[in-house]
């Protein structure tokens, strides 16, 4: 039953003795503050306190000077700009904003966005094409273009200056008139972490400045940058964090008109909207578009200008986001099956492929393989005689090394350490299956097979008063780089029966050294509930997190289960 391997993380008892008399807290938030790097009383106040005045300033962006002026003289001169966006939530998003904001500048501007399955990541001659075809005179990027050198010198010999607006690391620069990227180097922004809206709003930042329209001007961007800094899972530090909570705080006391009708669709009241609601309903409904057919039906329903053109395309966004979710459940089951025979011969990874596969899901499939099963996994489907696919990877395995030793049977791939993608020919799939493998038994060790939970301290539940919530909700945003808060309670056992919810997930209530009950959520947890049900009066010890659950307007204390552990030690 127990799932994870738990590491509960320790801190030095005088810093904890030192942060609990500082800033008035228990030693379980003292601790979980100082396992995130905070440890002075006044990185507390910037960690729970952090406002628009902590931003950086957009000028500190290498040629954001110059960006703006170029920008500007096309606004004046009436010269055409095109956006050209990626396809993902990042690049819809930042491309949407960029067009609202030179919109009311006075610009003519037009955007641009890639087919996915036609064209790929990037900037394509297409691309290229229909800008010269359009009499652009300026293209800008988001969310893309710091690796596109031909595209961008081809650009230049058709007459077109290009400003790049993006956040992936860089390798040999392109000649754009100007590069905005917190990554390039001798780059004197403080923080690297931005996502390629992110980049957009600053762009949007330095604009409104120069112009002097000042905050005003961008603060009505917020929900944007927060929904794509969210779906990036770029950091949630530093200013992403300011960016984030104050877009949700735009979000919930005044979505946009396209936002509104995103909620009607996914049922939920926008004052009850979070980073939940937006990594598992916002951002999945926004690349559905172009995972399933064109992400042009994303940017009609960010870009509506009518309340009846937002929901006929949020409605649409909904119908292709639940034929992606049946995509992907049939490719989830057609996968389980394989995997019978599979283990027999590849023990250390997961690589299957099927011709019928659809491209656009096949990272998603991945990932909830990933986590199923938790080893290296290579998914794959057919597309013009190749084999396309997605890669994830496990904690402490670069994969990206996994696929250098596999290179020359690849004929192309890229990524990082976690994730990346692959095209091979299918004469090379069987050598290929074999070499991942190989690659990955010699990489992975015994930690490496076991997913770790990471545990801020041990807490009991009877110290979990309305204080110690109170402070814990200021952690949040949580995502990469944020984690949420995971405590370790001992010696618990179940009060009454617990319940298996839509035969998935299970929910019981503990009761503490006070008498006090919680209730317990366990998501995809069907073996905690069989374990619970075979012995009811098994004590265990339980890591979680504790959430305030809004149901009927009413906020109830609930513990998300994270695991279980019926033994009598922790590893």
């Amino acid at each position: 039953m127990k799932r994870f391997r738990w590491t509960i993380l320790s801190a030095d008892d005088a810093a904890v003795a030192a942060m609990m008399e500082s800033i008035n807290v228990s030693a379980p938030l003292a601790r979980a503050l100082l396992n995130r790097g905070i440890d002075t009383f006044d990185a507390a106040r910037n960690f729970f306190r952090a406002s628009f005045e902590s931003l950086h300033s957009p000028l500190l962006l290498g040629d954001m000077e110059i960006a703006v002026k170029r920008v500007l003289k096309a606004v004046r001169e009436g010269e055409k700009i095109m956006l050209y966006g990626d396809y993902d939530v990042d690049g819809t998003t930042g491309t949407a904003m960029l067009h609202r904001f030179l919109g009311g500048l006075g610009a003519e501007v037009s955007w641009y966005i890639n087919d996915r399955f036609q064209e790929g990541y990037g900037i394509s001659p297409e691309g290229i094409d229909a800008a010269a075809s359009r009499g652009v005179g300026l293209v800008i990027t988001v969310d893309c273009g710091i690796r596109a050198n031909e595209a961008v010198s081809r650009a230049r010999g058709l007459g077109m200056d290009v400003i790049v607006c993006d956040h992936h690391e860089p390798d040999i620069l392109p000649e754009a008139v100007a590069i905005l990227n917190p990554k390039v180097p001798g780059c004197r922004y403080p923080f690297r972490e931005l996502c390629g809206c992110g980049v957009a709003f600053k762009f949007i930042q330095a604009i409104a400045d120069e112009t002097g329209d000042g905050e005003k001007a961008w603060r009505e961007y917020l929900d944007y940058v927060a929904i794509a800094t969210a779906a990036d899972m770029v950091e949630l530090t530093d200013e992403n964090r300011v960016l984030v909570r104050e877009g949700l705080v735009r979000i919930q006391s005044a979505p946009a008109m396209s936002l509104q009708e995103m909620f009607r669709v996914m049922k939920v009241a926008p004052k009850e909207v979070g980073m939940f609601n937006i990594a598992f309903g916002i951002a999945p409904r926004i690349n559905a578009a172009g995972r399933m057919g064109s992400a042009q039906r994303a940017m009609e329903w960010l870009l509506s200008e009518s309340a009846a053109d937002a929901r006929l395309h949020a409605d649409g966004l909904e119908e292709l986001n639940t034929l992606r979710r049946q995509t992907d459940a049939d490719i989830m089951e057609k996968a389980e099956k394989m995997l019978d025979g599979h283990f027999a011969s590849y023990c250390s990874s997961i690589v299957l492929y099927d011709e019928s596969w659809h491209i656009g899901v096949l990272g998603i499939v991945a990932s909830k393989m990933l986590e199923r099963h938790y080893l290296p996994t290579v998914i794959m489907g057919g597309m013009n005689g190749l084999v396309k696919g997605s890669v994830r990877s496990v904690e402490g395995l670069d994969v990206y090394g996994v696929l250098e030793e596999c290179g020359d049977l690849l004929l192309q791939f890229g990524g990082h350490r976690q994730a990346a993608g692959v095209t091979l020919l299918p004469e090379n799939l069987s050598a290929f299956r074999k070499r991942f493998d190989a690659a990955s038994a010699s990489r992975l060790g015994i930690r490496e097979r076991q997913k770790e939970l990471v545990i801020d301290s041990e807490l009991r539940l009877e110290d979990a008063g309305e204080k110690f919530i109170r402070v814990l909700e200021q952690f949040s945003p949580h995502g990469f780089g944020n984690r949420e808060p995971v405590f370790m309670t001992k010696g618990l056992r179940v009060h009454g029966r617990p319940r298996l919810l839509k035969e998935r997930h299970v929910k019981f209530s503990v009761r503490d050294g006070s008498g006090r009950f919680f209730d317990v959520i366990g998501f995809d947890r069907r073996d905690v509930y069989d374990a619970l049900q075979g012995d009811s009066g098994a004590v265990f010890s339980m890591a979680y997190s504790l959430e305030n659950r809004v149901w009927n307007g009413r906020a109830q204390l609930q513990c998300r289960l994270y695991d279980l552990d019926v033994s009598t030690s922790i590893a």
